[in-house]
């Protein structure tokens, strides 16, 4: 390998969506994630209750490990055009949505810009994102925090609400 010959990064990104068709929203994102990155594996879908307000319906939940040669901001930018494709629009915080894709690792990256902070900065309090990881990958480490994710994980109690729902067979 010469020098202007790079490996892909391994991302992992996570899919929620609490309206519309949500399964078939999901199966437009991983298609479209797709185009600019290779997706490795997909985690089983989760449901879990929402983040903020109460009076939406439950999301469902996934991550996805893919590997790309984009910039975390080039990937970021690809991720909100297939946001804007599915429908999302700019809506209350942490309120329902059509879909929402969110870069949770890049590699072992740790940015902080106004547009990207990588890894997400609320990955590790939240388990319907950290139980779909571990799923796909059982040693994950979180970069900031300098922790395994399932020793972040195993601390957050069961208070949230989250439950396996479907195998990623279910997208295909």
């Amino acid at each position: 390998m010469n020098d202007s010959e790079t490996s892909p990064s391994v991302v992992f990104i996570g899919i929620g969506a609490n309206i519309g068709p949500v399964r078939e929203n999901f199966v437009r994102a991983l298609r479209s994630i797709e185009k600019c990155a290779h997706v490795v594996t997909l985690s089983s879908l989760y449901e879990s209750d929402p983040v903020g307000p109460q009076d939406q319906p439950r999301f469902t939940n996934a991550v996805v490990k893919v590997e790309t040669e984009l910039s975390p901001f080039e990937l970021l930018d690809h991720l909100k055009a297939i946001e804007r494709e599915i429908g999302r629009k700019k809506t209350k915080k942490w309120g329902p949505r059509v879909i929402d894709l969110d870069i949770i690792f890049y590699g072992d990256l740790v940015i902080s810009t106004d547009s990207l902070v990588i890894p997400h900065p609320r990955a590790h309090e939240r388990r319907f994102v950290l139980e779909p990881l571990l799923e796909i990958e059982p040693a994950a480490w979180h970069p900031a925090k300098k922790m395994a994710v399932k020793d972040i994980c195993s601390g957050l109690g069961d208070s949230q609400g989250i439950s396996k729902t479907d195998g990623p067979e279910a997208l295909r």
